[in-house]
């Protein structure tokens, strides 16, 4: 009698790649894109929640499996907010390289292998942007206080997420907690939650609160619903921020050159990627 055939494990595992789902998140407004992944990641646990019965399982069984799940949308909310940032870098990027002949993308790591594969893109945002990981606050500064700054200007923009040493400081709380959420993330990724010395460490000193080693990162449901409605309030409140300053940028450029592009066409374009009227050199834009 013949055995099982003998699986390729090493097919198998790439096989995976070809399992997709369309994506129902669209590229032209990250604001919005954002908003369906945070939706998503709450709406999963409700889903869970509404077709189980708990009276027919193991308490203990249930909480150990719902910590998980926990901690996995917990990782989706700010990963969300990540590729959130991300698409707007791209938007903004896309929006002025046509008309800038500066510095301002020297802070991109991409290479020119990874160019080459964006290359049918016919986006350079995509191009300079994808590769990298948008994950500290530090490395969203820089890469935005650059795209930003005005032409051929070496005062970069201002800071988005700005230290206790840096302004604005009325963004220095919302930039703490975001920071908090990287450090979170970063932990329950590398150490799946378990909080090792190193961690506990450094979110004692970011938190200023005695955090304990050797415990897992266990966060109910109102903790999930709370980071979700802060990062849907940050995540609003960047979109304008950077909106508006973009819309300010272009209307710097159109007055050194005004051949460089038709302003209400602009002014449509920015305003419907930020879902806000925008105003470029004079022209309001419509969604």
């Amino acid at each position: 009698m013949a055995g099982r055939p003998k699986i390729d494990l090493n097919q198998k595992v790439r096989d995976l790649l070809q399992h997709t789902l369309i994506s129902h998140a669209g590229v032209d407004s990250p604001i919005r894109n954002f908003e369906a992944r945070a939706n998503a990641s709450l709406a999963l646990i409700k889903y869970v929640d509404d077709h189980i019965q708990t009276q027919d399982i193991y308490q203990t069984v249930y909480d150990r499996h719902t910590a998980l799940l926990h901690r996995m949308v917990l990782v989706n909310l700010v990963e969300a907010f990540e590729r959130f940032v991300k698409e707007l870098a791209i938007l903004c990027v896309d929006s002025v390289a046509s008309f800038t002949i500066d510095n301002r993308f020297e802070s991109f790591s991409a290479n020119g292998g990874l160019l080459a594969v964006q290359f049918n893109s016919s986006s350079v945002g995509r191009a300079l942007c994808e590769a990298d990981t948008w994950l500290s606050n530090s490395a969203i500064n820089e890469r935005f206080r650059q795209i930003l700054k005005s032409h051929f200007d070496e005062q970069p923009w201002q800071y988005l997420f700005p230290n206790q040493k840096q302004q604005p400081a009325a963004e220095r709380d919302r930039a703490k907690t975001l920071a908090i959420l990287w450090q979170v993330r970063h932990n329950i990724t590398h150490n799946t939650g378990l909080l090792t010395d190193a961690d506990a460490c450094r979110l004692t000193l970011m938190v200023r609160s005695k955090i304990a080693s050797g415990e897992s990162i266990s966060p109910d449901i109102s903790d999930l619903r709370y980071v979700k409605r802060f990062l849907v309030e940050t995540a609003n409140h960047t979109n304008n921020r950077i909106g508006l300053r973009l819309a300010e940028l272009l209307t710097e450029l159109y007055t050194d050159d005004n051949t460089l592009f038709d302003p209400q066409a602009t002014a449509n374009a920015v305003s419907s990627g930020f879902q806000q009227a925008l105003t470029v050199a004079g022209s309001v834009g419509t969604l």
